[in-house]
């Protein structure tokens, strides 16, 4: 109870958000309605997702991560299809894991987040 059951990720352009995700992660995206596609996360009782159609990226403090197994090849693999690195992989504290950042070519910012 209480646990998040979708998110919803902010890009100016659907398709391209859509093909990179589609690319990193495995993710399938689809069109739902105007300015909205729907993500299959490809787990049936995780959270799902969203992409939002916005003008402009706006960066509010808040931060999505999504759970990789390398953040190091996940990082290589972002910045072949068009993203940067904005925060190298870095160690959390007592032992929690690691994070790390990428900016895709909207300037919409993700984080990584592995346990190992």
């Amino acid at each position: 109870m209480h646990s998040f059951c979708h998110i919803e990720l902010v890009t100016t352009n659907l398709a391209q958000a859509a093909e990179f995700y589609t690319k990193l992660f495995g993710w399938t995206c689809a069109p739902m309605m105007e300015g909205y596609w729907m993500i299959d996360l490809g787990d049936p009782d995780g959270v799902s997702g969203g992409l939002v159609l916005a003008d402009t990226i706006v960066d509010n403090g808040g931060q999505n991560y999504v759970e990789v197994g390398d953040i190091d090849a996940t990082l290589s693999k972002a910045n072949s299809l068009g993203a940067k690195t904005v925060q190298e992989k870095r160690p959390l504290p007592e032992n929690m894991g690691f994070i790390a950042m990428i900016e895709l070519q909207d300037g919409y910012k993700l984080g990584l987040f592995s346990r190992s």
